[in-house]
């Protein structure tokens, strides 16, 4: 009930991650919640964080994942006979 409700009013913050963002936000205390419902404010400022965490979890997954193909190089892939 409570997603239905906060989801319209992401989705006109940030309709490229409103899922996303929503979920995240309805893991918060249901009072919480129903704040953010109240107060555009509020509701403004908590998915501002929320899209900021989102990019530095991708940010950290970015990183990884050259990292990772970075380690798997090696002199021997790259050698031109």
């Amino acid at each position: 009930m409570l997603g239905e409700n906060l989801y319209p009013l992401v989705d006109e913050l940030e309709h490229e991650n409103a899922a996303k963002v929503t979920g995240m936000l309805l893991e918060m205390d249901q009072t919480e919640v129903l704040h953010l419902l109240e107060s555009p404010d509020a509701l403004k400022s908590k998915v501002s964080e929320a899209m900021e965490v989102l990019k530095n979890v991708q940010q950290q997954a970015n990183s990884s994942s050259t990292t990772a193909q970075l380690g798997a190089l090696s002199l021997k892939d790259t050698l031109v006979s």
